[in-house]
């Protein structure tokens, strides 16, 4: 279902921005606030008001229902709606959840870094090898460590001036935390981004940045949690740095 506007009802140019805006985030319009929308659409909150009103739509909350509803009856379009709700909710909670002086401070440190050891396992190592070539962009001198038995060596390797950036989504690996325990043994610093709390890496680590996720791909042949939090700050990261470099040139 698409909204529409109400016979004898005429929408102005701003109204029918709302309308439009809606439409095209109608799978995952049950997470919408009328600020949300007001933005997406470039209007005020009254304007997405009015445009309801002349929908048919006493409320947002009434339109909401009606939408998701219409959505469920469609099993294609209901099974989408869930897969976007997902990722929208995995990219608001992990937004929330950085704390910006710690994203200040992390830059700072890796532009400072001597070397700096990316360690991942998994998985989560590709995305790992993507933030290398972000950083290495930046003129960073970047290692990858995601074999666990390096992980192991980190005190034959690390210094005093190096970083140890640990990306993971449980720290269910548990080399990770021996990894940071013996590059802290050197002197180097530890910045880990993780979707846990409370894990080892919590005390081992100057600096922590969480996400969010999720369990995706649930199946008997694979199952897997998104890293779509760690991305989020990883790219927040790179980008931050990237943004400073070209106001210092």
């Amino acid at each position: 279902m698409e909204l529409r506007c109400e016979p004898g009802q005429h929408l102005s140019e701003a109204e029918r921005a709302v309308v439009d805006y809606i439409n095209k985030q109608r799978y995952i319009i049950s997470l919408l606030s009328i600020s949300d929308i007001a933005e997406g659409a470039f209007v005020s909150n009254a304007t997405v008001s009015r445009a309801i009103r002349k929908c048919g739509f006493s409320s947002l909350s009434e339109m909401k229902f009606r939408l998701t509803e219409d959505a469920k009856e469609n099993k294609q379009t209901y099974e989408m709606n869930k897969i976007l709700s997902m990722s929208y909710t995995e990219c608001m909670e992990t937004i929330k959840r950085i704390d910006i002086p710690s994203i200040i401070e992390i830059v700072r440190l890796l532009r400072g870094a001597s070397v700096v050891y990316l360690l991942a396992n998994g998985v989560t190592a590709l995305l790992a090898n993507e933030f290398a070539v972000q950083l290495q962009c930046q003129k960073i001198n970047v290692c990858v460590i995601s074999d666990s038995q390096m992980m192991k060596k980190m005190d034959l390797l690390a210094t005093e001036k190096d970083v140890i950036f640990i990306l993971s989504l449980q720290n269910s690996t548990p080399e990770l935390a021996v990894g940071a325990k013996l590059g802290r043994k050197k002197g180097a610093k530890v910045v880990t981004c993780c979707c846990t709390t409370g894990t080892a890496l919590d005390e081992l680590s100057d600096l922590v940045v969480y996400g969010y996720t999720q369990s995706i791909y649930s199946n008997e042949v694979y199952g897997c949690a998104s890293r779509l939090g760690l991305m989020i700050i990883t790219r927040t990261i790179a980008e931050y740095m990237m943004a400073g470099s070209e106001q210092e040139g």
